[in-house]
């Protein structure tokens, strides 16, 4: 089938003597002025190879034509022919910053039409092969190579330089999904532009070297290199600077490296490779880069078996609520609860957090289980207030992950207005860590989820390096202190000094102290003596469900513990 051209001229004779000329050729349609051209381009935008178009008409003219045509990102694709009576030099390169491809004069020369025609529409196939091309091979959003095509560039430059030694990088960057929640896919987008500019700053200097795009927040790195420490050169100055794209957002990245050994290797095998590393370190927040083990595929396995158990856990609520309870040993009675989180197995069997959590947090799925608990936590406490019961306080965790969230502090207050739970019940436990990475948003949080009734607990106080600074600047109601901190020491007594210290200075700024972990009667003295008013661990009492906790506690509330 001939390709379809259309004329554009408003006299008559001019479209009759075009369609005799070209009709042996092409299919020729014909409209009278700009406006019709258009109303039958937009129609079928893809139905024309050409348009040949007169420039003086009534209503609108070539040059109007010409505007709306350069204006339309379709229509630039389909070659114009300008026809014109005369040699107005102005008009002509007026035509040509408009968009116009060629001219033919009047009156028609057949043989200079057909042929400046023909080269019209194979330059702009040839176009819009190039551009395809540059689709296939190129990622849109960051210019990089696309994972296709890095693929097979990198196959290209392993075979052309056998004598190098090479590592395939995979860069990820952890909680990316959190800034297109919060921030919006435009800075999202922003965000990965100047990430690709980072990674083509900093293998500028390489002289074997591919890189590309993987999906979303994933890249890839082939690169040639002398020693192991220029990888983790690599990581630790990306991550510092990295650091300023989003400053009050901390982003890491997480670089997996895999020491190439056969060159012969399918890359996506090396890739794959590479991504089993990141696994390692996902979630960290003191290594953002791991070497390839070979022992790394089993975890995987593992934690693919995991993941793919997650969604249906969810909707058939395998995870179960426990209680640990909180002792007062100064008043030697009970004083709520934490709540804990198990997830019962098809199997009956109970898979433990230490398992499942650090994926959740990699994977982002924590943030559904935080509200999943918290929720559960609240048609608990309705439940115990609706039999008549007077509760103690029972605490819930926040994830590392959801304290990310702006509007974390509107979830957990209609959370629990929604139940009709009075705030002072509901107390949030947030980890040292949490507090660390990122300050100001999560000190602007707690002040308002303070002001709101909620009380706000510091778990794991003291494992991090920036505790004192931290109760500095940051709402904090109570402390929570495992008592792993006096474990393990060379220097006797050295924990148990520290330990009282904090007490003191707990004291002193008006805040409750829970140790945590608590196993042996010698502890409970000892924390009796320095003033800690509140215990936790299996001396008293280990995580147990929540029914077992309720016959415990409202048996009688008061009960002595001696």
């Amino acid at each position: 089938m001939n390709d379809y051209v259309l004329v554009v001229d408003d006299e008559e004779v001019n479209r009759k003597l075009l369609v005799k000329i070209l009709e042996a050729e092409y299919e020729v349609e014909t409209a009278s002025d700009g406006k019709q051209a258009l109303q039958m381009l937009k129609a079928q935008p893809h139905k024309y190879a050409a348009i040949v178009l007169d420039l003086v008409m009534p209503d609108m003219n070539g040059f109007s034509f010409l505007e709306e045509y350069c204006s339309d990102a379709i229509l630039q694709n389909i070659p114009v022919i300008v026809s014109t009576g005369d040699d107005n030099i102005e008009c002509e390169t007026h035509s040509l910053e408009l968009g116009a491809w060629d001219f033919i004069r009047k009156p028609y020369n057949e043989r200079i039409i057909h042929f400046r025609l023909h080269n019209a529409i194979e330059r702009s196939r040839a176009q819009i092969l190039r551009k395809l091309q540059h689709v296939e091979a190129f990622d849109s959003l960051t210019g990089l190579y696309g994972r296709d095509y890095f693929q097979k560039a990198t196959r290209e430059m392993l075979d052309a330089f056998p004598e190098e030694q090479y590592a395939m990088i995979r860069l990820d960057i952890a909680k990316f999904n959190l800034v297109n929640s919060f921030f919006g896919i435009h800075r999202g987008d922003e965000f990965l532009c100047e990430v690709a500019d980072k990674i083509r700053q900093f293998v500028a200097s390489k002289n074997h070297v591919t890189f590309g795009r993987m999906r979303a927040d994933v890249f890839a790195i082939c690169m040639s290199y002398e020693k192991e420490s220029e990888l983790s050169d690599l990581s630790y100055r990306f991550r510092k600077e990295i650091r300023e794209i989003i400053p009050e957002f901390e982003m890491i990245p997480v670089f997996g490296f895999y020491l190439i050994k056969d060159l012969k290797m399918e890359v996506n095998d090396m890739y794959d490779n590479a991504k089993l590393a990141t696994k390692i370190c996902k979630g960290s927040y003191i290594q953002n880069y791991a070497f390839y083990q070979d022992e790394m595929s089993q975890d995987l396995i593992q934690e693919q078996r995991i993941v793919n158990m997650t969604r249906s856990a969810l909707q058939e609520e395998k995870f179960v609520l426990f209680l640990q309870p909180k002792y007062d040993i100064q008043e030697g009675k009970f004083a709520g609860a934490e709540v804990l989180v198990r997830w019962k197995a098809s199997d009956q069997k109970m898979i433990s957090p230490g398992e499942f959590i650090p994926i959740f947090e990699r994977n982002g799925f924590i943030m559904k289980l935080d509200f999943y608990v918290w929720e559960h936590a609240c048609k608990l406490l309705r439940s115990w207030l609706d039999k008549g019961y007077d509760p103690m306080p029972i605490s819930v965790n926040v994830s590392r992950v959801s304290v990310y969230n702006p509007k974390l502090v509107e979830v957990i207050s209609d959370l629990v207005a929604t139940y009709n739970i009075p705030p002072e019940l509901f107390q949030l436990e947030l980890t040292e860590s949490a507090y660390t990475s990122n300050p100001y948003m999560i000190r602007e949080a707690m002040k308002d989820l303070q002001k709101r009734g909620f009380t706000i607990l510091m778990d794991d106080f003291g494992s991090g390096y920036s505790s004192l600074n931290v109760l500095k600047d940051i709402a904090v109601d109570v402390l929570k202190i495992d008592m792993k901190f006096m474990s393990d020491t060379e220097i006797p007594g050295r924990g148990e000094n520290i330990l009282a210290s904090v007490v003191n200075m707990a004291k002193v700024l008006e805040m409750p102290v829970i140790a945590e972990g608590v196993e042996k009667e010698s502890q409970v003295r000892f924390l009796k003596n320095i003033g800690c008013e509140y215990v936790q661990g299996y001396y008293y009492a280990k995580p147990m469900p929540a029914e077992e906790y309720e016959k415990m506690l409202f048996r009688d509330e008061e009960q002595a513990l001696g």
